[in-house]
């Protein structure tokens, strides 16, 4: 009778597993429907894309796909405001996986925009780790700067600025001897950033520049040093081209108000 009830539980059980085996969403039908769900969403259905996007993600699946759907949750969540959400969303997606770091990334980007860039720039240092130059871009420099900007941490601030200056020097010279479609577009990335990181050191310069009190000190405010090492590059459409990027970031820096009222108007990031 033993043996009876042990093989009826050993074929339940192998019974059970080819069923899950069968119900597991091949790569190519996780994608489609993934891909559906988004062709769909609009900002006004943003609320049902999220139900169908937290429905699949409870699929059986390959957990590089659902790490993707993770991430599709934690950008609508950013766009629709809900930054605890996407952080939480960004949260899930497997460490060391192929979408970790730019799940880090937008973390940070969701943490300052929650006001906490503390917490931003604690995911920056992962994300801008020497480890990982070869596969990340240079856009979270400019986050890291103007976080640190936000804390009025300014040796950090022009730290970052040599850092990404050595980090990407040689590899300017590299994309601009290759003159390929690829490194053209890599190119303009870069001299995205660099020309927001620009605005960001003068605008810490200009608040070192303030006394006490706010107010100016005597004198001119010391210029930007340019040297021979100094990442620069033609204008693209005005110095502050980038400000068309994403609507209504406005960026207030209170915690420089010993050294007077300063903003910084910024659109960065495709978050």
């Amino acid at each position: 009778m033993k043996s009876l009830t042990l093989f009826a539980f050993t074929l339940a059980l192998t019974l059970a597993g080819s069923a899950a085996q069968a119900a597991k969403l091949s790569v190519t039908e996780a994608q489609a429907r993934h891909l559906q769900i988004l062709k769909a969403a609009t900002a006004k259905n943003a609320s049902k894309t999220l139900t169908s996007l937290m429905a699949l993600e409870t699929e059986d699946m390959a957990i590089a796909e659902k790490d993707r759907v993770r991430m599709s949750i934690g950008r609508i969540r950013y766009e629709t405001g809900d930054f605890d959400g996407a952080i939480a969303a960004y949260a899930k997606v497997t460490r060391g996986g192929g979408s970790y770091l730019t799940a880090a990334e937008e973390t940070a980007w969701a943490e300052f925009r929650r006001d906490r860039p503390e917490a931003a720039i604690a995911k920056l240092q992962t994300v801008t780790s020497p480890a990982f130059k070869d596969v990340t871009t240079s856009e979270p420099w400019f986050l890291l700067g103007l976080a640190q900007l936000r804390v009025c941490d300014f040796k950090a601030l022009f730290k970052t600025i040599d850092d990404f200056k050595g980090r990407y020097g040689e590899k300017v010279k590299k994309l601009e001897s290759a003159k390929t479609v690829a490194s053209k577009a890599e190119l303009e990335e870069i001299g995205q950033s660099v020309q927001k990181l620009n605005i960001v050191e003068a605008e810490a310069i200009q608040l070192l520049y303030l006394d006490e009190n706010g107010k100016p000190r005597k004198g001119s405010a010391p210029a930007i040093a340019k040297d021979s090492e100094q990442l620069s590059f033609p204008q693209v459409e005005g110095d502050e081209f980038w400000l068309d990027e994403l609507e209504g970031f406005r960026v207030t820096l209170k915690g420089c108000a010993r050294k007077g009222p300063s903003q910084v108007a910024t659109k960065g990031g495709s978050k």
